[in-house]
């Protein structure tokens, strides 16, 4: 008679398992409730970025239909207002779609190694005016020229571009820092932003603003920019999309003025 060598469990341990099991259902539960929670908000701030600019152009037309403008020359600004909030709205529109279609893999991320150092270059050539401009001061701390992220080449650029643009859109005065640090352990590059933007810009729920936000445009783009806490959100989607996160580690509070963001993204050998 041919015996079965595997002993059933014990009591303890079908005790064990049953723990293990129903951790990894709360894990997954609180996983799908903060996903949903996020949707949520996301969803609740484009829908408020559209609603804006729709009332705009709602309002503007009636004034013209009513034949409230002065003279032409008002007339034509109201025209030229309405036009500028269509803009922003399409802006909106394009950026949601072009998110959902990655999200939804209808529209392929190309991730490639970018070398950092060049990326920042760009990032500080295109914005040390805007600062020197507002008399703020900006400091961008270069890495390594070997130094390269596994990203995506056009949205990536972008994010950096739109986390170092907002603080100089938002701050009188101040300073903004940008330094990189690797991570050899989970092989990724944190890039820390801090600023000295105002309280007010956290005021708004959360929920809002939890884990952040997009693209911002090209400081010589004529288009109207996103809201802060909209473009927050967007860069954090963006991040996720590529493999990496985005993450609020410090807000201004009663003992200290700064505000931190760090970015994170694969680290990859240099190309030679």
């Amino acid at each position: 008679m041919l015996m079965n060598d595997s002993a059933p469990p014990s009591p303890a341990q079908e005790i064990q398992a049953l723990k293990a099991e129903l951790q990894r259902s709360r894990l997954a539960y609180q996983m799908a409730m903060e996903m949903a929670q996020f949707k949520a908000g996301f969803l609740a701030r484009a829908a408020h970025e559209l609603r804006s600019p729709i009332n705009s152009v709602i309002s503007l037309h009636q004034l013209i239909l009513a034949d409230l403008a002065d003279d032409p020359a008002e007339e034509r600004d109201f025209i030229a207002q309405s036009y500028s909030a269509a803009e922003k709205m399409l802006g909106v529109l394009d950026q949601l779609i072009h998110i959902s279609k990655a999200a939804h893999g209808t529209e392929q991320f190309h991730l490639q190694p970018l070398p950092l150092q060049s990326i920042l270059v760009e990032v500080k050539n295109l914005t040390h005016l805007q600062a020197q401009n507002r008399n703020l001061r900006l400091s961008i701390a270069l890495p390594r020229p070997e130094v390269y992220v596994l990203a995506e080449p056009h949205w990536f650029p972008q994010v950096l571009m739109s986390l170092v643009d907002l603080p100089i859109r938002l701050m009188q005065e101040g300073t903004i820092r940008l330094t990189t640090e690797a991570v050899s352990a989970s092989q990724e590059i944190r890039i820390c932003i801090e600023d000295d933007r105002p309280l007010s810009f956290w005021s708004e729920p959360l929920n809002l603003l939890h884990l952040l936000q997009t693209p911002s445009s090209h400081p010589a783009s004529s288009t109207p920019l996103p809201s802060p806490g909209f473009s927050l959100l967007i860069n954090q989607t963006l991040m996720e999309l590529m493999g990496g996160k985005l993450e609020v580690l410090a807000v201004p509070s009663a003992e200290s003025t700064v505000t931190r963001i760090q970015c994170s993204i694969p680290w990859v050998a240099g190309e030679d």
